[in-house]
């Protein structure tokens, strides 16, 4: 018998949030939006919070399990979504330059989640090796394997705000689309300095929240265990833990952000130090673990 299962799904969420709002101006008199839909005069630079956010959340999600075959069984997983909403921060955040640059046309501040991944893929598997020799019997081997693809990020030029519209931090300006080498940690946007510019002073920058990408995750980790039975139900069970089998180098987030910089571009971590974890966490290079415990 060889029984399997298939599941197909659709995931979709909309959601309405709060949303901070800057003025379009600096210093002068200003005509803003009030929450009511009435018009209000103020003086200055003001901020405030709308009830005009929004989120979208659209997903197709596909599992095959396999069970008892030969004595192996594994799982399969692959998610395709996408992620959007006006700001992914908090109301009091600067986080991936959430403000709206046009307070009046909040979608305009649409773009991709900053968590989210287009692609999730994994698959499990254990192998018990069959039969009753001396050698291979109690002996399983497992694996998982993991594949994501990068999180967005927004390119921008830091809190050098000289659009006079007191933003606090100005993204930069889109002049073409960026070339992508994921491989290469001391510039996987290969054409940065054509791709990103400075805005002039007065003006906003061109670039759409979370605009760019950052490299994503591969991982392959091996365990080996075997059983060593003793009197009764007592075992003796020994483990080896390899993370990172292939010893696959996985870039982790980058340097900076602001395209005015030198290490604008440039990546020097991995997902396993980003994540506070060195070595032990997703992302790091090839670790390995023995561990023997006992059973009863």
């Amino acid at each position: 018998m060889n029984p399997t299962a298939k599941r197909f799904g659709h995931v979709g969420r909309a959601v309405r949030c709060h949303r901070d709002v800057v003025t379009d101006s600096a210093g002068r008199r200003q005509w803003i939006r009030a929450l009511s839909g009435a018009t209000l005069e103020v003086e200055g630079p003001e901020r405030g919070l709308t009830n005009d956010g929004r989120s979208w959340y659209n997903a197709l999600q596909i599992s095959y399990r396999q069970q008892a075959w030969h004595g192996i069984n594994t799982q399969y997983n692959y998610t395709l979504s996408k992620c959007e909403d006006y700001n992914s921060d908090n109301s009091r955040g600067r986080n991936d330059f959430p403000q709206a640059d046009n307070p009046y046309n909040p979608a305009a501040n649409r773009g991709p989640c900053t968590f989210d991944r287009r692609h999730n893929f994994n698959v499990g598997g254990v192998y018990a090796v069959p039969g009753d020799n001396p050698v291979t019997r109690g002996l399983e081997i497992g694996t998982v394997f993991t594949a994501l693809s990068g999180r967005p990020f927004t390119p921008n030029i830091g809190s050098r705000d000289q659009s006079g519209q007191d933003t606090g931090s100005v993204r930069a300006n889109c002049l073409v689309d960026p070339i992508y080498d994921f491989t290469n940690p001391e510039g996987f946007i290969t054409n940065a300095a054509q791709a990103y510019g400075t805005p002039a002073a007065g003006t906003l920058g061109t670039c759409g929240r979370t605009s760019a990408r950052q490299p994503g995750l591969a991982q392959w980790d091996v365990n080996i265990i075997k059983e060593f039975k003793l009197q009764g139900s007592t075992r003796v069970q020994a483990r080896w833990e390899i993370f990172n089998l292939l010893n696959r180098v996985n870039l982790g987030s980058p340097q900076s952000t602001n395209v005015r910089s030198g290490l604008f571009g440039t990546i020097g971590s991995t997902p396993d130090v980003d994540a506070g974890n060195p070595v032990i966490a997703q992302g790091g290079p090839r670790a390995m673990q023995w561990a023997v415990k006992i059973l009863f």
